[in-house]
């Protein structure tokens, strides 16, 4: 099954989760300690202050201690929220993509290249686009 960590739980992050989520693929939302998404009620950010929101029959759950991640993911039950540095997240799960939701309007996002280092070939018109070692979404 295809992996996918979304790094944001904002309106966009979650949009993208639920409806990868709902095609059945693996999907982990990975969260600052602090997020400052202004939609709450509209977005996972509530699994980082409440534990477990659901949207439109898709519930987000967050996990502190990584080590329920890869039942959960197996399950398939709801969407994990991960509160923690990134390195740590990518030691446990190797994603084959890694899509970087989050809307930072002044803070230059940092090379991400390499992070989903199971990588997937991302084609456009039957070409590969990229490496196949990292899939930059």
């Amino acid at each position: 099954m295809v992996s996918v960590v979304i790094r944001g739980i904002g309106d966009i992050g979650s949009a993208v989760a639920h409806r990868l989520f709902t095609a059945g693929l693996s999907v982990i939302l990975h969260a600052g300690q602090q997020p400052t998404d202004t939609r709450r009620g509209l977005a996972f950010t509530d699994a980082v202050f409440d534990g477990r929101p659901t949207l439109e029959g898709v519930s987000a759950l967050r996990i502190d201690p990584l080590s329920p991640l890869p039942v959960m993911l197996m399950a398939h039950a709801a969407i994990p929220v991960v509160v923690t540095d990134l390195t740590a997240l990518l030691d446990v799960v190797r994603p084959d993509v890694l899509i970087n939701a989050r809307m930072r309007k002044r803070a230059y996002p940092e090379v991400q290249r390499g992070l989903a280092p199971n990588g997937l070939l991302v084609k456009r018109n039957g070409q590969p686009i990229g490496s196949p070692r990292a899939a930059f979404l």
